[in-house]
This record gives structure tokens, sequence and C-alpha cells, in this order.
């Protein structure tokens, strides 16, 4: 089992009694997220497609938060579990889309499945999670958070079906904001786009190969991602980043977008000729749920500075 993180300070906002529903809880950024709200007070569903694994992260927590089972590809088993969630809780306040997985490897060598398989997880997984948790959050005046990635914004090699997933939740969540603002809804969106986190993730991706993905050097820590979304849960803001270097890659990427297609190639490259040659866990995540809850996968990862600044200037979501 994982250690409890200890709370986070800085300027997020106190949450006690906030009724919140997270997608994907069962491991990686969304068991962060689950221990850095309860630890502010929050009330918090946990849901993921294993009981095993749900049950082992609830157990880990206190208060033991109530769990529910559902793949957020399946729209009837997520709207029958957000239903729940919401007599369970007596409302919801506040829904954190994070459930994801994908395949990784040449775009070429991946099958179609693995393809379907990915963006129905990644993108439809997070259009069907807003789709059913909108009506619940209409009665509370309530915010849909949503993970995403930094890979809805520039191009990452390896990762083609996932990238296309990442742009269109992206641009599903700005779409989202600009329709409820004109429909005069009370319902607010944010996108917490993180760049690659040291979570399972990694490990239990779907290989083209049956190898592991390159190994990533400098990753962020899942509790950074979960303090972003915590700060999210204060005065909205569309859109952040998590790590400094990621949203300076973004911006490199929107001025100059040859110049990064030629030198991304030519690491990407590099990368993939390196690769470690060790098998991946036989039960990915595009096939298998989460049967042991843990926070990260030990890649070598570092605190996001940008964070920590935030933190220490006690910023809050603006």
């Amino acid at each position: 089992m994982p250690a409890t993180p200890r709370p986070r300070r800085g300027g997020a906002p106190p949450l006690t009694g906030r009724r919140v529903l997270i997608t994907g809880g069962s491991s990686g950024i969304g068991l962060a997220c689950a221990h850095a709200l309860t630890a502010r007070g929050a009330r918090v569903v946990l849901l993921a497609r294993g009981e095993d694994g749900l049950e082992q992260a609830a157990a880990g927590m206190s208060p033991v938060p109530p769990t529910l089972t559902a793949d957020v590809a399946d729209v009837e088993a997520l709207r029958a579990a957000a239903d729940r969630a919401a007599e369970l809780l007596g409302g919801l306040d506040v829904v954190v889309a994070n459930a994801a997985a994908a395949a990784v490897g040449p775009f070429t060598q991946m099958t179609a499945d693995d393809i379907h398989r990915t963006l129905g997880s990644a993108l439809l997984g997070m259009v069907n999670t807003a789709h059913v948790a909108l009506p619940h959050l209409e009665r509370t005046a309530g915010r849909l958070i949503v993970v995403g990635s930094i890979a809805g914004r520039i191009p990452t090699p390896w990762l083609a079906a996932y990238t296309a997933a990442k742009h269109g939740v992206r641009g599903l969540v700005r779409t989202l904001a600009v329709e409820l603002r004109a429909q005069g809804s009370p319902v607010t969106v944010a996108l917490v786009a993180p760049g690659p986190v040291d979570t399972p993730f990694w490990r239990r991706a779907r290989s083209a190969d049956g190898r592991l993905p390159p190994r990533i050097y400098g990753a962020y820590r899942p509790e950074d991602v979960a303090a972003e979304v915590v700060r999210a849960f204060g005065r909205l803001r569309t859109e952040r980043s998590v790590g400094g270097l990621m949203a300076a890659t973004a911006l490199i990427d929107a001025i100059a977008p040859n110049v990064m297609v030629r030198v991304s190639g030519s690491l990407a490259g590099l990368a993939w000729r390196r690769r470690e040659r060790r098998a991946p866990e036989p039960a990915d995540a595009l096939t298998q749920p989460v049967t042991e809850p843990h926070l990260h996968t030990g890649l070598p990862n570092r605190p996001s500075i940008l964070v920590r600044l935030r933190d220490l200037a006690g910023v809050g979501d603006r």
C-alpha cells in the first residue's frame, strides 16, 4: 500500500463538506487527488473499473470513502454510477474526470483495437464523464475538473492515439466553457494539464512490441497534479499547467512548430532505440483494471517548481 501523502499547504481553499466524485480513483493521479481532497475536508467517492483496487485504495484513506465500479467508456454504467454517487453524498459539487489508459508505440505498429481502446478511454471516457456529470452539477452550481495532459498541446511521439485524445479533451473543455457561459449555466469547467507524471500509467501502458516505453527522466509527482486540482476548486481558471518546463515547451511549439517537430523527432528516435529490455506488466491498463493501488511507479521524478511557487505565494485559482 502506498504511504498516505501529507496535506499540501498553499493558496488552495478549504473544502469542508464539498461532495466530489473522482474517476480513475484507484491509483496514480486519481488516488493522489483523493488523499489531497479528503485532507482538506471534502467528501469523496472513488470510481474505477476494478473492485479490488478500489477497495484497497479506499482502505488506505481516513475516513474510508465509498467506491463505485464502472468503465468510463460505458456511458450507461457510468451514468448509473454518477447517480449513485450523488445519492450517497446528497449531490455532487465537483466531478474530477481523470481516468485514462493508453497504448504506446509507433502508430503504424498499433492494432486498430489498441487505437480504439485508447480513444475510448482517454477521449470518449472524458466525454461520457462530462455528459453524465453536468446534470448533477447544474443542480449545485458545481464544477467539472478535467485532468488532461501537455500532450493536448504538443506532439508526443509513441503516444499518437493518446495525444489525439488529449487534444480532443482540451477542445472539449474549452468549448464547454464557452457553451456553458453562453447558456447562462452555473456550472464551470477547468482543465489541469500536467507533463509526464510518475504514476503506474507508464508501466501499465499497452506496448506495441511488448516492451516498456522509453524511460522518462524528470517526471512530475502525482501529488503536484493533485495540488493543482485542489487549487482549481477556487476561483475559476479554465486551464492550468503542471510544470514550468511543459508550459515553456508548449509556448515554443506554438511559436515555432516546425522546429519542435525536427528536434522532437531526433530525440524521440534516440529514446525509442535505447528502451530498456524489460517486459511490461502482463495486465496492461487497456484490458485490465488496477488490482493494487499505487501513487508512483518508480520513475526518476521531481517537484514542479511552478506548483511550489504557487504554494509559497499562496496563490489560489486565478
